[in-house]
């Protein structure tokens, strides 16, 4: 049955979630467009609903979660992007325990933007680092962030903690701190496993995790220019000690 009034219980329940405060109450949060719902649907993720136009619906891959057929009305509703492909699917927020990382990993240190946040996580799944520590950042699921990560979120196992319960689970690594006091990325090894800190974008890193640095790496600029977007220093250093490791 078509959904038209965005009264309806279960359309305020879904365009809910783009506070943080229900996110966290429900547990859930939202994946919007076409090749983002796909591919949660073919994932092994936990896909509770998925609401759309019902010309769209009707070519999504087949899925036991529940299937919501909605106006153009009642989707711009639900919808958070200023161009609505016509579909979107709650998910469950995954709950992940206080475990060390499996190989090497990324600490974000305050990271206070959700696009950037986002394009850090895609990052990291896209060079092969899949547990990701946050540490005073923007919420990892909120509409931005996800959409931001492009799918990143679905491979990568997300740790919201403090920093010395970080400190804590990464102690297994050597701290790779992205700072521009530091080496350059491009002439340092460091032993795996490792752990990529970086840090809020007006601030850097904290001092908690510079003085635990067992390297510090800066990337070489012009002189005009003080800094790099948080996210474009990331993926640089995150690929440099790739490199770094498979030559």
């Amino acid at each position: 049955m078509l959904i038209t009034s965005v009264k309806n219980e279960r359309i305020k329940r879904i365009a809910a979630l783009k506070d943080r405060k229900y996110r966290r109450e429900y547990g859930e949060y939202v994946v919007e467009g076409v090749k983002m719902v796909k591919e949660a649907i073919l994932s092994s993720l936990a896909v509770e609903v998925v609401a759309g136009l019902p010309e769209v619906l009707a070519n999504l891959p087949e899925t036991s979660a529940e299937k919501l057929e909605v106006s153009a009305e009642v989707f711009a509703k639900i919808s958070d992007t200023m161009t609505p492909q016509g579909v979107l699917a709650v998910l469950k927020v995954p709950e992940n325990a206080q475990k060390p990382p499996v190989g090497n990993c990324a600490v974000l240190d305050g990271i206070a933007d959700p696009g950037n946040l986002g394009t850090i996580i895609r990052t990291c799944a896209a060079v092969g680092l899949e547990d990701v520590y946050l540490v005073n950042c923007a919420d990892a699921f909120s509409p931005k962030t996800i959409r931001s990560s492009m799918s990143g979120i679905f491979y990568t196992r997300i740790h919201a903690f403090d920093r010395e319960t970080t400190a804590k689970l990464v102690s297994g690594c050597r701290l790779a701190v992205a700072d521009m006091g530091g080496e350059c990325y491009t002439s340092v090894r460091v032993e795996q496993p490792y752990a990529i800190v970086v840090g809020n974008e007006a601030n850097g890193v904290s001092e908690y995790f510079l003085s635990k640095a067992d390297k510090i790496l800066s990337i070489p600029m012009d002189g005009r220019m003080e800094s790099l977007n948080a996210a474009v220093a990331f993926a640089l250093v995150a690929y440099g000690l790739k490199a770094a490791n498979t030559n």
